[in-house]
């Protein structure tokens, strides 16, 4: 069985250190993707807090969040592209 690898981005974080390559299954991205889905949702109900650095921190997690998620619906293509060739 042949294992493809795809990456995306850097291979440096911000803060210099080098980066280190994880692997997820397709089920597992799912997951993933549900739960930070979840999280901007919470998120959302602060977007419109009174409170303006609430608010503000709210939008950029959910900024953060929406990025993320984008980067794990890649892999998800990716992950299901594969496990349809092996079928």
């Amino acid at each position: 069985m042949a294992i493809k690898s795809f990456y995306i981005g850097p291979n440096r974080e911000e803060n210099g250190n080098q980066v280190v390559s994880f692997g997820f299954t397709y089920k597992e991205l799912s997951q993933l993707s549900y739960a930070i889905d979840e999280l901007i949702d919470y998120h959302r109900m602060w977007q419109d807090d009174d409170r303006e650095d609430v608010a503000k921190d709210a939008l950029q997690s959910i900024d953060f969040l929406t990025e993320l998620d984008n980067k794990i619906s890649w892999y998800r293509h990716k992950a299901l592209e594969n496990k349809e060739e092996e079928e």
